[in-house]
């Protein structure tokens, strides 16, 4: 029990005999708890995870759970089924939920709607109802359109979500309105997040808190330009594309506050005239991710170099993904002066590295075909050659981060090791979930 519990904590925690974690003031020891929750989701109901886990161990971090309502305040109601079998594995238990509810005591809450037999949704909506004035963060990943119109209904009453920050519609049941985000609440979502096709957004919502949207493909080019135009302060924006318009840009919108955006495709019919229809001068994340089939290559070179020629004075992360070769990579990069972090596949290392981007300090390797020694070789070649340029000292940090999988055999080869000694740092790749260009749409 305490091993789970320990594999929980921090690392810098966790180098630290656990015996003597109780010592700590409570204040921090809440801290700590806190960091144990999932991130980038909500905390499941179970006696194996945080928090309920926490609160197994003793009396002390029992106590300390229960009186910190902040690990109680995000919760997802989820109640799997078994393959093949149409009886869930866990079925609705109304008194635990009561009771995670009580826990959370007056905070904002914060819930993922998941799978679920459409009977359980008559207890769970009305016990969501009663707390509607709390709610912080709403995430239907639920085809259950009980429940999502329910949750609908009750967001078109003006004033019953008053702390409403965060809306995500991550299922795949069709609206029965056209206007994804309720009027009545425009003015007070932050995050926006919807995975199915826009059919409108109305031209007078009043979006102007949104800093951040996500959504799944536009019917039609005017509604882009909507979400150019209707979002004055958007700082995040991804787009899962899937329709290939083929229409010209007619105005070139800027987004001042822009500083992140993702673009996710299907190689068969993404297409990137989407980056024709705006500028973003503040723009220091770009992540261009296209699934290409059956060996093809990336056929929108000239309309991507054109963008970072407009965009890519401040950009310091770039994300590709989609079959670009060597060469074109060192082509794009000279757009991109001050890009310090570049996450790319294999094959896109493969080639003459020397002149790729000097302040460049950090080169993440996805996992794909190729061979991964060739592509650390030609990165340690261009490193090596930086280093001949400037005195030692003056030679900024440097690292590479592999596939997990490969990490050992990297680690084992002579130069890899040589480099290290010299300053080189070598790890593995975060799990998914801990990108920066994760997307949130497609899931």
């Amino acid at each position: 029990m305490l091993a789970k519990v320990k594999a929980l904590l921090p690392v810098r925690i966790r180098r630290r005999i656990v015996i003597h974690i109780n010592k700590l003031p409570v204040e921090l020891l809440a801290e700590i708890f806190l960091w144990c929750n999932p991130i980038g989701t909500f905390p499941r109901p179970s006696r194996h995870l945080a928090p309920i886990l926490l609160g197994r161990v003793c009396r002390v971090w029992r106590s300390v759970s229960l009186s910190t309502p902040q690990l109680w305040a995000q919760i997802v109601i989820n109640i799997e089924y078994e393959e093949g079998n149409s009886r869930p594995q866990n079925s609705w238990n109304s008194r635990l939920f009561d009771e995670w509810l009580r826990r959370s005591g007056h905070c904002p809450l914060s819930f993922t709607i998941g799978r679920h037999y459409p009977v359980y949704h008559a207890p769970l909506t009305l016990k969501l109802h009663a707390e509607a004035h709390r709610w912080k963060t709403v995430s239907l990943e639920t085809d259950c359109n009980y429940c999502i119109d329910d949750i609908l209904r009750l967001l078109w009453i003006p004033g019953t979500t008053p702390m409403l920050t965060d809306l995500r519609f991550l299922h795949q049941s069709p609206f029965d309105i056209g206007i994804p985000i309720p009027v009545t609440i425009a003015s007070q979502i932050i995050s926006f997040h919807v995975v199915l096709p826009i059919n409108s957004f109305s031209p007078n919502g009043g979006y102007h808190a949104l800093r951040e949207l996500r959504i799944g493909p536009c019917v039609t080019t005017q509604q882009y330009s909507l979400v150019f135009t209707q979002f004055p302060l958007l700082e995040i924006l991804e787009i899962a594309a899937a329709f290939p318009l083929r229409e010209n840009a007619k105005v070139v919108h800027t987004l001042q506050h822009l500083h992140t955006f993702i673009f996710v495709g299907d190689g068969l019919v993404a297409e990137l005239w989407l980056l024709d229809l705006f500028d973003a001068p503040a723009l220091h994340s770009l992540a261009i991710s296209i699934d290409i089939y059956c060996g093809g290559e990336f056929q929108e070179w000239d309309r991507l170099s054109n963008f970072l020629v407009r965009c890519g004075g401040q950009l310091r992360r770039l994300m590709l993904k989609g079959n670009f070769i060597c060469h074109e990579l060192v082509e794009l990069t000279r757009h991109t002066p001050i890009l310090v972090s570049l996450c790319v596949e294999i094959t896109t290392l493969i080639g003459d590295l020397t002149t790729l981007c000097p302040k460049l300090s950090q080169v993440d390797i996805l996992d794909g075909h190729g061979d991964v020694m060739t592509a650390v070789s030609a990165i340690l070649s261009r490193w090596e050659a930086g280093r001949l340029k400037e005195r030692r000292s003056a030679v900024s940090p440097f690292g590479i981060r592999v596939p997990p999988r490969r990490l050992l055999e990297v680690l084992k080869l002579q130069n890899v090791k040589w480099c290290i000694q010299q300053g080189l740092r070598v790890g593995p790749l975060p799990s998914k979930d801990d990108f920066w260009w994760k997307s949130h749409i497609l899931i």
